[in-house]
């Protein structure tokens, strides 16, 4: 028991400061003249139980432009400080606990005499290189460095660039003669001739509005996108034109035309769409955005958004827009009764609908029999490793009716039990039907089968897993429960073996539990350095443990066969919070993914960053690493990207989803040939190796977390206060577990043999279930 606290107490307490090398040093430029700068002094060290205390005074010797931060590096490179932002004022003194310093020897080389240095920097706006930095400050040391931070004189490109961001910050400094300057109180009326202010010159342009007391909207001569622009000092009127607007303002007058809430003037050709209008499919629209008209084609409506493809790049893709966002021209519209605009405009989504039909995806439909989304797909296009549904050859189907007789439907009967049926469609989907609805004679000849184990049908479908050795068609069976975790759980992972539950917690903490009795052996305390712990895992050795944070830093543990853990390395891969966590076979490298809409390759050990997927939508839900470890995949719900390690580059899309939006979680299967995808109350299934869609999974609510079965074949999900568990190979629920109430299961753990499934149960406890 002592180890345990010994264990606790070294690895896990909360930290502000963390040394972590980089790749190379910081670009750093000399600070220009109008910039601020700040001296640094008085360094110091206090020695105590939690750690080491380094603390420096500064004041600012120098006013200026730019927003100062602190900024850190070793002999190694730059380095990151991790925690709350420290505010740095015109005097004062910066405190950093440095609890890790045994990382920053580990990375010196097992060097107790290392060094870090710590000055102050101003970021810049883009048009400086790839750093934009500039050095305002002198450095002091902590310990030994062998080098000191260096700055270098900017170059012209930079000098220019810092020209016109002085200039864009000021008001050009005279007006021309017969001119005054704008104040907040200067009357302005729509249709006016002004002159505004852009780095250092005026312009013409046309009073559009007033936005405020303090701002006008203006339309400048030589554009058409209107802009918000200060009233005071930033525009300029002209004597007569002021004297016309307070004697008779009605004189002025202004005729342009824009898109609700919109800041780009349509061309007298363009008009607003409405929903009323009935559209060819492929009829050119203009959408606005950043300021600008972009041309989107037409597919559907639905008269309160409309679907449209947007073609921006090499893929294009699908979008829905409000109508009100949406202008047409008017000899598009004149066209639509034409046959040659008709094949035109077609011919503008035609790549789209091939890939439509590729996936075999159709539009669907609400069939009358079980109220299931149909879908042109079979099952007979799933991938061949998928195992078999069908081990018998089902009864003929026959005509089966509901109690009002309204509704038929032809199917083969697949079982019988709790007070259901399970039938078989022409479109190889199960569905089930409570026996009560069913018609007099239906319920006849299902009472004429003696029991479902004397049935003909009963073994029609398989429900075992391809080990044969799992029944997910029966509930799982609570295993133990472990309570009382402050603020609840964020993530969880099921060691190899079935020995560890290890638990991700949002109050920047984690426990490392025994599995089967649910007792804590480690519990970290607060860890503010990683903020909340949104993802954990074991590399599949059992070997390590990974936590993910926040914050972006992942925490590498070797983990002893009596659960004693030791910090192997810290390594701040991402910029924001880490959403998904997955690992090569041999454990050695990880693909995750963050909330900055990128997924990052590195190795386990070092911390090194190989590959780098970004140019998502949203945030990065799912990936996975093939066994070969040369091809990654990650998805953010909307697109699926293939990418070649060997290559660097991004090989293959697929888009997978309508919206990176549209759904909580996705999930690859363990071997790669399945993808699900949350799409709202459903979940979308992709066959991976044919790259088509196969039959939806419909469902009543959002699923707020996935994870494949070993098998590759079932697939859990968690809802409200409940587990789903989907036989993929039938396109089926087969069973449900209560797992807690008013409670969205956010994260959902199975056990690398698929007997163990665990998931946040309540906002404090985590459940571990079990099959039988």
């Amino acid at each position: 028991m002592l180890i345990v606290r010994r264990i606790a107490a070294f690895l896990f307490v909360g930290v502000c400061f963390l040394s972590i090398p980089t790749a190379r040093a910081e670009d750093l430029i000399d600070a220009h003249d109008g910039m601020v700068r700040y001296k640094l002094s008085n360094m110091r060290v206090t020695r105590g139980i939690t750690g080491d205390e380094i603390a420096f005074d500064y004041r600012r010797t120098r006013e200026g432009t730019g927003r100062a931060r602190i900024a850190a590096r070793t002999d190694e490179g730059s380095s990151r400080i991790l925690g709350l932002p420290i505010t740095i004022e015109a005097t004062g003194t910066i405190r950093l606990r440095d609890m890790f310093a045994r990382s920053r020897r580990i990375l010196n080389h097992g060097n107790d005499d290392f060094g870090i240095e710590f000055y102050f920097v101003v970021d810049v706006s883009p048009g400086f290189g790839p750093g934009g930095r500039f050095l305002v400050s002198n450095s002091v040391v902590h310990g030994k460095m062998n080098t000191k931070v260096q700055s270098r004189p900017p170059n012209d490109a930079e000098l220019e660039a810092l020209e016109r961001q002085r200039k864009s910050k000021l008001p050009p400094e005279n007006v021309p003669s017969g001119y005054v300057r704008g104040t907040n109180e200067t009357p302005l009326v729509p249709g006016a001739q002004i002159l505004f202010g852009s780095i250092g010159e005026w312009k013409p342009a046309i009073v559009v509005g007033i936005a405020s007391s303090q701002f006008a909207r203006v339309l400048p001569e030589d554009s058409k996108a209107i802009r918000t622009v200060k009233r005071k000092d930033w525009i300029a009127v002209s004597n007569e034109t002021l004297r016309k607007m307070e004697s008779d303002p009605s004189q002025f007058s202004i005729d342009i035309r824009t898109l609700p809430d919109g800041d780009v003037v349509l061309d007298d050709d363009m008009q607003t769409l409405d929903s009323a209008m009935n559209l060819l499919k492929g009829t050119p629209l203009l959408r606005e955005k950043h300021g600008k008209l972009e041309d989107v084609y037409f597919i559907s409506s639905d008269n309160v958004s409309v679907r449209v493809l947007v073609r921006n790049g090499q893929n294009p893709k699908v979008e829905f827009v409000p109508v009100d966002k949406l202008a047409i021209r008017q000899r598009t519209l004149a066209d639509q009764g034409t046959e040659t605009a008709r094949d035109a405009f077609a011919a503008n989504v035609s790549d789209y609908e091939s890939k439509l039909r590729s996936k075999g995806s159709g539009s669907g439909g609400m069939s009358t029999a079980g109220g299931l989304a149909s879908s042109s797909t079979s099952t007979a296009n799933t991938s061949a490793s998928m195992p078999s549904a069908v081990s018998k050859t089902p009864e003929p189907k026959r005509q089966w009716s509901d109690k009002s007789g309204r509704f038929q439907i032809d199917a083969k009967l697949v079982k019988q039990e709790s007070g259901k049926v399970f039938l078989l469609r022409d479109d190889n989907r199960t569905i089930e039907v409570p026996v009560a609805k069913l018609s007099d004679a239906d319920q006849e000849y299902l009472q004429g089968l003696a029991s479902v184990d004397d049935s003909p049908f009963n073994n029609v479908v398989d429900s075992v897993m391809g080990s044969g050795s799992l029944d997910y068609s029966r509930l799982l069976q609570p295993v133990t429960t472990v309570g009382d975790l402050r603020w609840g759980a964020k993530s969880v992972a099921i060691s190899p073996e079935n020995r560890f539950l290890l638990i991700g917690r949002k109050a920047a903490s984690a426990s490392l539990c025994d599995l089967k009795t649910g007792n804590i052996l480690v519990d970290s305390g607060r860890m503010d350095h990683m903020g909340d712990i949104g993802v954990c895992g074991f590399t599949p050795d059992g070997k390590r443990m990974l936590l993910g944070g926040y914050k972006g830093l992942f925490e590498v543990y070797q983990l002893g066969a009596n659960g004693k853990l030791e910090l192997e390395g810290q390594y701040p891969i991402h910029e924001k919070d880490i959403t998904s966590l997955s690992f090569s076979r041999d454990g050695r490298f990880v693909l995750s993914g963050d909330a900055a809409k990128v997924a990052r390759y590195w190795n386990v050990q070092s911390g090194e960053i190989v590959a780098t997927i970004d140019g998502f939508s949203g945030k990065v839900k799912a990936t996975r690493i093939n066994p070969s470890g040369n091809e990654l995949m990650a998805t953010d719900g909307k697109t699926l990207k293939w990418f070649s390690v060997d290559q660097s580059a991004v090989i293959s899309e697929l888009q997978v989803g309508r919206s990176h939006a549209s759904g909580q979680a996705a999930s690859f299967s363990p071997d790669g040939g399945l993808l699900a995808v949350g799409d709202g109350y459903k979940i979308d299934l992709w066959d991976l190796r044919k790259r088509h869609q196969l039959p939806t999974l419909e469902g009543k609510e959002i699923n707020w977390s996935m994870t494949f079965a070993p098998d590759n074949r079932h697939l859990f999900s968690g809802g409200n206060g409940v587990i789903y568990v989907w036989d993929c190979e039938r396109q089926m629920k087969v069973q449900k577990n209560t797992v807690g109430k008013s409670f969205y299961v956010q994260a959902l753990a199975v056990s690398p043999d698929g007997s163990y499934i665990s998931s946040p149960s309540d906002h404090s406890s985590v459940v571990v279930l079990g099959t039988e």
